[in-house]
């Protein structure tokens, strides 16, 4: 998978993004179950959740400023993961809001700050060597996956209570793989840089690139929070949704293990132009067409495309615009904007919404803004 002189830089990355999105495998599908086995609310688990959203606005650009300044993105990412663990022994024993709230905003400042800086040092460390980012980048995949299946077997087998401690063992092991991962400190000498990180965000190319990556996020927010919902909705079982969901995931291991180069090898243009068509059909056919299974089993293979094709070009992008040394800034804004805030305000959008017009039209004005992103990225070609 790795050639021999890069198995010692790409391994440790690999295994960190392994055990990382294990923590997220289990944490997103499951902490409710816990949350709800305790008794909290609807509303108060859903302003839970929402922390780790909205914290992801603001806080990676502190944590990217942090990077840039002190030059040490190893020492920068162990900071961040030891914050994150230790915020999240508590929560064994918190079964009241208020503490539990305390502690998900302590536990945000740091969370969200893993993924952006994760990529941002992955691209740096394999810069000089013939390794696809999306070969590091898959075993994240390969980890939520095996996490989302072996936690279901276990609360089955020991109830909700199992998740936290599944949880600080993922980030655990998370953390004892930073150690593996080889530092190269970044020079941080201003006369190194002759753009200000300010200048460079408000340059057209990447005011285009955050506009785009902020509406593919959106478009996806009615996905990540309702698809489940519409397919039971449309009477599908819940083994047949989670195999539906599995086969996005594994459609997304195929591309990250095989197409890696795809972003080299054509135009980012085109590439673009690819996710928000595909996009555009994906949604409008889970919205009208769901109960039609080979339909669903299509939009479900189309996840390669609309989601982990259009990262691997987002993380290219940014590594073009941004140069070293605002590399983590750079992963941060893209975060903040695209993640954060377009997939933050997506959501909120799409529970409204959900209960206005219904669920297929929900999947439409998905579609539709996948189709506006289409219409932006065409015009900004022929305004050149």
């Amino acid at each position: 998978m790795f050639a021999a002189n890069a198995r010692s830089i790409a391994w440790p990355l690999f295994g960190f993004y392994f055990f990382f999105c294990c923590l997220i495998g289990v944490m997103m599908p499951y902490i409710s179950i816990y949350y709800k086995s305790i008794g909290l609310s609807a509303s108060e688990i859903g302003r839970l959740m929402s922390t780790f959203t909205l914290s992801g606005i603001l806080v990676p650009h502190f944590w990217g400023w942090l990077t840039a300044k002190v030059g040490l993105p190893k020492k920068v990412l162990q900071l961040a993961v030891l914050g994150c663990f230790l915020c999240l022994i508590p929560f064994n024993w918190g079964n009241q809001f208020e503490s539990l709230w305390l502690l998900t905003c302590a536990m945000a400042l740091f969370y969200s700050a893993l993924i952006p800086m994760t990529d941002a040092l992955a691209v740096r460390s394999i810069r000089n060597l013939n390794v696809p980012y999306t070969r590091l980048r898959v075993g994240g995949s390969i980890g939520y996956v095996i996490a989302v299946a072996s936690t279901g077997f276990l609360i089955g087998h020991f109830g909700p209570s199992i998740v936290i401690p599944v949880m600080c063992s993922y980030l655990l092991l998370a953390l004892l793989t930073t150690f593996f991962i080889k530092e190269q400190a970044y020079d941080v000498s201003p006369q190194k840089e002759s753009a200000s990180f300010v200048s460079l965000l408000r340059a057209k190319e990447s005011i285009l690139f955050f506009v785009l990556a902020f509406l593919s996020f959106m478009s996806h927010a009615p996905f990540n929070v309702f698809f489940a919902v519409h397919l039971e909705s449309v009477g599908y079982t819940g083994q047949q949704i989670g195999l539906l969901i599995a086969l996005g995931v594994i459609m997304e291991i195929v591309l990250f293990l095989f197409g890696g180069n795809l972003v080299r090898k054509f135009h980012l243009f085109h590439i673009m132009l690819l996710c928000f068509v595909c996009g555009a059909i994906r949604w409008f056919l889970v919205g009208w067409f769901a109960e039609i299974v080979w339909i669903l089993v299509l939009t479900q293979m189309l996840h390669c495309i609309t989601f982990a094709l259009f990262h691997m070009v987002s993380i290219e992008r940014v590594r073009r615009l941004f140069p070293e040394r605002y590399a983590s800034q750079g992963q941060a804004m893209y975060s903040a904007f695209a993640i954060g805030l377009g997939g933050g305000l997506g959501m909120v959008g799409a529970g409204y919404l959900w209960e206005w017009v219904g669920d297929a039209w929900v999947f439409t004005i998905a579609a539709s803004i996948s189709v506006l992103a289409l219409v932006i990225l065409w015009g900004s070609q022929h305004l050149r």
